[in-house]
């Protein structure tokens, strides 16, 4: 065992560098530093390059600006228990948690619901008060970001690009833009999509955003606010829901089509409609067009108000991909195969991706003490 150790404090600075570029988040360069004392002296603690400001500019005519609006960030993490860690013959899935973290040092962390900007108050009795990442694998899998005042709350595209970091969102069909450091929004000129766009989302690695009008017109927008149309209006056969949302799933970039029905409840003062089905489309760029997708093959697609993202079925015990899961209020399940929808109470495979396992738990670790030092505290 002690050969083992000593292998691997014993790898090349040049190595050590190559693995750690590829660390692009806290948790991944936690967990590289934490395996032993060369790994840790080699890359400093993970450091945001781009610090978000908790308070942005209001949208509107200034006579009509509220005095606070915030940006809050959120992460969707994925927590599972390491191999051999629980007993013979027991299962345990991983699951999935959002966390808003406080904006300042020693602020509270909350709690939040994976698929909104809702915090989840109060907790459920079986929520554990501390994690100890020593005995769970733990993953970030999204970021979402949020613009809330005291009247609304707006999914924001945040865009990382060290040379023009900024922010994009749509608000009553028009897209907004906001460089960081200034104080005002620009409204983003398209006469064609204008008043009808419907979702935004960062391109990552490239400094892009990507947007989608009601119509299944798509365009990208760079750092100079140009805007290259990749898709024309009315390309989507059969593309006639009632709302476009973009989500990107291996690489790929997705357009979800969500159809709804005509009845609708009242929730919260705000009028909610159920959903009818989903058709899931993917881009091919060389075409200038969406195709339909038949399959996700293994793929769980999150649809959220916040944020979307695509997992691995391999990940929950007994789920399977090909489905949707997403909120209306509650969390639903979308089957791609027979075009069902089904609340997620009744499947305990998709409940359970929501719900910390209750039992068996994982075994302590050895490093006890040391264990205790890191860990996520949510409140």
């Amino acid at each position: 065992m002690s050969r083992d150790r000593s292998q691997w404090s014993d790898l090349p600075k040049e190595l050590l560098e190559i693995i750690a570029g590829s660390l692009h988040t806290k948790t991944d360069v936690t967990r590289f530093r934490s395996v032993c004392k060369s790994w840790r002296f080699s890359v400093p603690p993970f450091q945001t390059r781009i610090v978000l400001p908790p308070k942005v500019p209001y949208m509107g005519p200034p006579h009509l600006r509220e005095s606070s609006v915030f940006l809050t960030e959120a992460t969707v993490y994925y927590l599972s228990p390491p191999a051999g860690s629980i007993s013979s013959g027991s299962s345990l899935s991983g699951w999935l948690v959002k966390i808003k973290e406080g904006q300042q040092v020693g602020q509270q962390a909350h709690l939040m619901n994976p698929l909104s900007p809702v915090q989840i108050r109060p907790l459920p009795d079986s929520f554990p008060k501390v994690i100890n990442s020593f005995q769970f694998r733990v993953f970030e899998f999204a970021k979402s970001y949020t613009l809330q005042s005291s009247n609304l709350s707006y999914k924001v595209g945040f865009s990382q690009d060290p040379d023009c970091p900024s922010l994009m969102l749509v608000a009553s069909g028009v897209l907004w833009h906001l460089k960081l450091g200034q104080d005002r929004w620009a409204v983003i000129d398209d006469m064609i999509s204008q008043l009808s766009y419907e979702d935004v989302i960062p391109i990552p690695c490239q400094g892009k955003f990507c947007a989608v009008d009601e119509f299944g017109r798509t365009v990208l927008i760079d750092s100079s606010l140009k805007i290259t149309e990749i898709v024309s209006v009315n390309s989507i056969r059969g593309g006639d829901g009632d709302k476009k949302n973009l989500v990107v799933s291996n690489g790929e970039l997705l357009l979800v089509d969500t159809y709804l029905r005509g009845d609708h409840t009242y929730i919260g003062g705000r009028k909610t409609f159920k959903v009818k089905k989903f058709r899931v489309f993917k881009l091919k760029l060389d075409q200038k067009r969406w195709v339909e997708l038949q399959s996700l093959d293994d793929q769980i697609l999150f649809m959220g108000e916040d944020c979307s993202f695509s997992v691995s079925a391999h990940n929950f015990d007994g789920c399977k991909g090909n489905c949707i899961v997403f909120t209306d209020p509650c969390f639903n399940v979308f089957n791609l195969d027979d075009g069902s929808v089904s609340p997620v109470a009744l499947h305990e495979e998709y409940a359970n991706i929501f719900n910390p396992p209750s039992s068996p738990r994982p075994n302590p670790s050895p490093h006890r003490n040391v264990a205790r030092r890191r860990f996520f505290s949510f409140w």
